[in-house]
Formats: structure tokens, C-alpha cells, sequence
């Protein structure tokens, strides 16, 4: 259905057309099958590619236990685990004096009830770090580096590209699992050097914050944090954020950040979730604050990744079909009402914040309103030229509808 839609965009033919369903622009790094490229987009649209050039500082240059490009200098043990994440534009290091990043960690996981929903704090007291490396190879550098690693465990084995691109602060971990275990459960470890009370999580349509320590019985009681795409330790100045693709549990005890990858219930399905499995996680050092730094866009990219299709499309050729003038409003959704031809644009303000914000629209609209969840009208608000302006008070939803 994808390519069917696309192909009636772009019409036949070998220009390269990239689409963005994310409402911020972007530019980064795809692979072409044959090759890797620099391509661009617009904010919730798509862009014919002109030719591309590489400049000397978007390279990546991998070598044995060591890659990096102009932002980052990564490095790792005999064992494939991290011991230095160098952050070149802040000049300061990433992981805690000592540690090691990425790491595996097996836990037995015997919940007292519920066992397919539950995870007890004493599973804490019972698990082994992965330690051992079966396989490690370089494969390949220039505009994205990549090492592999495997592993392999009990009756699973673990596969994972640890990927770097030019001109990027994600270093992505793209995981291949073959998960034969039973009353398991897996977390990957990154140690920190930074220092804080509390960590924040992204939830649907914002962030919540959670202490980072045991001080009090509700504290502990957190042991496990429910969270989306991305969660982010930060202190004056800087910050580390964990990426995602699809799981929904951390953990983030002192300086140490964990993602939950696996669980391997017997109750009330006794082979749940054994396996294929593939994921991605992404470990994002950046200076100052998330929301300045980028980290909600880079987790909405890591969950979005850019769409590419062969078309006619004239050379830089672009649309966008709605554009915000903020980063701090997000484009959650465009869609067709339920119930008219008219336009459904649903947003929302991020970083818990009041703002103004302008949305511009190259959709044939001669009315807009402001309606509810349900898409019912609520009041009438300017559109002028294809432009709205909007107030939004700290993670506010507004659906507007758009007729054409």
C-alpha cells in the first residue's frame, strides 16, 4: 500500500525522492543498496535529491576497537564492550571513569504473579553480566561506520551493528536476537558520567520525570519506568539520552541507564516471545538540555526512518504539507476525517512549555477549526495564506481540521 502511494506521487522513473513524516527537516545519511548517500528532506513532505557531495568532515574511519567522526571518538575492549565515548565538540568523556557501555546483562526473571506482566524488584539479586564474544567484525567506514559483535548465551545468540554516521551524535546498536530462554530477562547497561536526582522518560504527547535514587519507599517502588522512544539524563550543561524502537521499559539507577530488551514468560503462553527478534537502541550525548539538543526529534527519526522511492520528479523538487515554526510543537498526525474530504492535522506542544507557533500548509484549505479528539468542531480559528497562528500552554493536544 506504501509503494502504491508513493509510486502515484513520484510517477516513474530513477530520480531519487526522499519523504519525511516527521515535522522537523532532515538530513542524513541512507543506503542505497549499492552505495551510501547524503539526502534531504522537508518537514512532513518529501524532496527530489540533487547531486550529493561529501566534504572531508562527513566521514566516519573505523579501525580495530576504535570509530569515529567529527562529533564522536567511540571505543571498545577485546570483549566488544565500550570503554570510552569521547564527546570532540563538548571535550569531555561519556562513560563513567572505569565502566564499560553496552552492556549485556541476564537477569532470572520469576515474577510472584502475573508472570507475563509483572517484573519483581528481587530480580535484581540474580543475574550475570554477558561477558563473552564469539564472533567481531569491521564492516565497513566512510559515511557510516559499523562494527559487529555476537554473542551467544544459554540457547539464544545475539547479534548486534553498532553503526555511526557522518555528522551524527546517535550511535545506533542494530540488534539481530535468536531468544530461546525461559524465566529471562535481558537489559543493556550504559554507565554515565553524568549525576542527577532524576531522569525523564517520553510518554505519548510528553515527558514525565522520575527520581533516579531510593531514598524513599515510593522511590524504590520505581524500580522499572514505563517510557516510549527515548529517556535522558541530564545535568547542567549536558545530557545522555537512550533511544529506542520499540521497547517500553528503563531503568536508571545513579548514573546507570538500562533498556529492558527481552522477558521470556512461561504463563499463560509457555513459548512467549521466543525467537526472531529485531530491534534498535541508540545511545545520544549531547550538550545542554534535550529539548534544545534535539533528542525528541532524533528518537522520532530513529522510529521514522526516511522513505526512499524512484520516481520523475524535476531536480530539487520539494513540498512540505505541514510545517510548524517551532521545534517545541510536534506534527503527531495528517490524516483524512472520519467523516468529510477535509484534512486532520493533530500536534502537539513537547517540551512542557508555553509557546506561540505558526503552522503554514500547502494543502488546499479555505477553513479551519479547532475540534476534539473525535474530530467535532469546536470553534473557528484564522487561516490566512496557509497560515495558522497558535498558543499552546505545557502539552497541549490540538486537532485542526483543514477543508478544502
Amino acid at each position: 500500500m506504501t509503494s502504491n502511494a508513493l509510486e502515484k506521487l513520484v510517477g516513474s522513473g530513477d530520480d531519487l525522492v526522499v519523504f519525511n513524516v516527521n515535522s522537523h527537516a532532515r538530513r542524513e545519511i541512507v543506503d542505497l543498496g549499492d552505495r551510501f548517500r547524503v539526502v534531504e528532506a522537508p518537514p512532513c513532505g518529501w524532496a527530489t535529491q540533487d547531486s550529493a557531495f561529501v566534504i572531508r568532515e562527513q566521514t566516519v574511519v573505523v579501525s580495530d576497537g576504535r570509530m569515529e567522526n567529527d562529533l564522536l571518538r567511540v571505543l571498545w575492549d577485546e570483549r566488544g564492550l565500550l570503554t570510552s565515548i569521547w564527546d570532540k565538540v563538548a571535550d569531555r568523556e561519556v562513560l563513567s571513569a572505569g565502566s564499560r557501555g553496552n552492556l549485556l546483562q541476564l537477569f532470572e526473571d520469576n515474577p510472584a504473579r502475573w508472570d507475563a506482566w509483572d517484573i519483581d524488584i528481587d530480580y535484581q539479586d540474580h543475574g550475570v553480566d554477558l561477558l563473552d564474544l564469539s564472533a567481531h567484525q569491521v564492516e565497513r567506514s566512510g559515511l557510516r561506520g559499523a562494527v559487529r559483535f555476537t554473542r551467544e548465551f544459554g540457547r539464544s545468540r545475539f547479534t548486534q551493528q553498532m553503526v555511526l554516521d557522518a555528522g551524527s551524535r546517535v550511535l545506533r546498536f542494530e540488534c539481530h536476537v535468536d531468544w530461546h530462554e525461559d524465566h529471562k530477562l535481558l537489559k543493556v547497561a550504559f554507565p554515565v558520567a553524568v549525576r542527577s536526582p532524576r531522569a525523564t522518560y517520553e510518554i505519548q504527547f510528553g515527558h514525565v520525570e522520575r527520581t533516579t535514587h531510593t531514598n524513599t519507599s515510593w522511590d524504590q517502588a520505581r524500580f522499572e519506568v514505563c517510557g516510549h522512544r527515548w529517556a535522558d539524563l541530564g545535568e547542567a550543561g549536558y545530557g545522555v539520552a537512550l533511544l529506542n524502537d520499540c521497547k517500553y521499559g528503563y531503568d536508571i539507577r545513579g548514573s546507570v541507564m538500562r533498556l529492558s530488551l527481552l522477558r521470556a514468560p512461561t504463563h499463560p503462553d509457555p513459548t512467549a516471545d521466543r525467537g526472531g527478534h529485531s530491534f534498535t537502541y541508540a545511545l545520544m550525548p549531547h550538550p545542554g538540555d534535550f529539548r534544545q539538543a534535539g533528542v525528541i526529534a532524533a528518537a522520532e527519526d530513529l522510529n521514522a526512518p526516511l522513505r526512499i522511492a524512484r520516481g520523475s520528479a524535476n531536480a530539487g523538487q520539494r513540498r512540505s504539507l505541514i510545517e510548524v515554526d517551532t521545534p517545541q510543537v510536534i506534527v503527531e498526525t495528517i490524516k483524512r476525517a472520519e467523516d468529510s474530504d477535509a484534512t486532520v492535522v493533530r500536534l502537539y506542544e513537547a517540551w512542557g512549555g508555553r509557546t506561540k507557533a505558526t503552522l503554514r500548509t500547502t494543502l488546499p484549505a479555505t477553513r479551519a477549526t479547532l475540534c476534539d479528539l473525535l474530530e467535532r468542531e469546536l470553534e473557528e480559528v484564522p487561516l490566512h495564506d496557509g497560515e495558522i497562528d497558535l498558543e499552546l500552554t505545557p502539552f497541549k493536544i490540538l486537532t485542526l481540521k483543514l477543508e478544502p
